[in-house]
């Protein structure tokens, strides 16, 4: 029998790939209207509100050219040990 394994957004990797294609954090946290500090907080692990969430998904599909069926998705419980290694 196959587990399902929840899945959420990797935040830290969409506003990683962001920043790869020159967008600063300020530049990203005013195209979606929300403070520098909450997108930085989202980076380190915290989780969006739906619509400023849904926000974010908008400015990565327009910047990266792609739908949200290619967002970055992590396992819940693997998010810590995937980005503490960085």
């Amino acid at each position: 029998m196959l587990a399902l394994v929840e899945q959420r957004v990797d935040w830290f990797t969409v506003i990683t790939g962001l920043s790869r294609a020159g967008y600063s954090p300020q530049s990203v946290a005013d195209a979606i209207a929300v403070p520098r500090s909450t997108l930085l907080g989202w980076k380190q692990g915290a989780e969006p509100r739906y619509t400023e969430g849904e926000r974010l998904v908008l400015f990565w599909s327009q910047v990266t050219g792609r739908d949200r069926k290619s967002l970055p998705m992590v396992a819940v419980g693997d998010w810590w040990a995937y980005h503490s290694k960085a």
